[in-house]
């Protein structure tokens, strides 16, 4: 069986899925992610132990060799889990990268634990970065090159290489910022990604974003408007000045709104964007403390009950039910995204 074929075999679970399917899903991942390596003739290694410690894996790249963690677990994982294997990392030849792989994504400060480090010598992937490389019709070897550069030149270690685009229509997931070789720029992948969107939002996480596109499809539809607007998730609340200023690149002409939580610190949070920012156009909209409080749920709470699909569902319900305007009147945040999706 193809490892493409494998990867989709494993990607839902049963409702009733006993703890040995996930421990076997983490097994098979590890065999998928060799098999996509050695399609792309990366030479990978399959794990092994050196002393003290264990390495998922390596593989070879332009000339370097770089450490592999792979993890599929049913929660997001910690900034600890990244620190240990960037403990591993330290300890290698001076320029070794390591490329840590989360299918279940990380918790909200692991990103930015990471990218406050010392140094930068860990790359992180996601799960729409290894649906990208194995059934999205682009390879490993170009989203990691893509993160390279981000990473070089911004300091950004968690790039998505997922986009939303949102219209009155609904929302569609662009796959964009490949690498080119031929340029090494980076690129759109998606033939029907425009690079002149209307509207740019850039926010911290998954979840932000879901609620964001939701929030901004209801907006566009009640005034009738045709703007397109296009999402980025930042992965993490200290990298989105990074992120904002490399969107920038390729996507031109459109204002943008960064939308980011204040932490219980509102002056702290627009500091750290103002010093951050180099953009001509752009505005915030900073919730208190998160962003959740639009809807108000606790966060820790609703993303541990509801994931994936089921998280989507739920928050269509609540954002179906909310009334914009008494929102708008309650909520400056929200009233700084509200008239900025209508008038922008």
């Amino acid at each position: 069986m193809d490892f493409r074929e494998k990867y989709n075999e494993w990607l839902e679970p049963a409702d009733d899925a006993p703890p040995t399917w996930y421990r076997k899903r983490g097994y098979a991942f590890e065999e998928i992610l060799k098999s996509c390596l050695e399609h792309e003739q990366l030479d990978p290694r399959a794990s092994y132990k050196t002393e003290g410690e264990q390495i998922d894996g390596s593989f070879f790249l332009d000339g370097s060799v770089f450490l592999l963690e792979a993890k599929w677990h049913k929660d997001e994982l910690p900034a600890s889990a990244i620190y240990q294997f960037k403990g591993k990392v330290d300890g290698k030849l001076a320029g070794t990268i390591g490329v840590f792989i989360s299918m279940s994504g990380y918790s909200k400060d692991a990103v930015d634990a990471l990218t406050l480090g010392k140094s930068l010598n860990v790359i992180l992937f996601g799960k729409e970065d290894i649906d990208a490389a194995i059934i999205g019709g682009s390879s490993f070897r170009s989203v990691l090159k893509s993160k390279l550069r981000i990473a070089a030149e911004e300091g950004v270690v968690y790039h998505s290489t997922e986009m939303e685009q949102v219209s009155k229509d609904g929302q569609t997931i662009i796959e964009a910022f490949t690498y080119d070789n031929m340029s090494s720029m980076l690129v759109k992948q998606d033939s029907n990604f425009e690079e002149t969107s209307d509207l740019v939002i850039v926010c911290e996480g998954t979840t932000d974003r879901e609620l964001l596109s939701l929030l901004a499809t209801k907006i566009l539809n009640k005034f009738g408007l045709t703007k397109k607007i296009n999402i980025i998730v930042a992965m993490g609340k200290m990298t989105i000045p990074r992120v904002a200023n490399a969107a920038s690149n390729i996507i031109t002409n459109a204002p943008v709104l960064i939308v980011t939580d204040s932490d219980n610190d509102i002056g702290k949070t627009r500091d750290m964007l103002n010093r951050g920012v180099e953009l001509d156009s752009w505005r915030c909209s900073i919730p208190d403390p998160e962003i959740e409080s639009w809807l108000g749920l606790d966060p820790k709470e609703f993303r541990r009950r509801h994931r994936g699909a089921e998280m989507r569902e739920k928050l269509t319900k609540l954002v179906n039910d909310l009334d914009l305007e008494e929102l708008s009147e309650r909520d400056e945040s929200f009233k700084t995204f509200y008239d900025w999706i209508k008038n922008a």
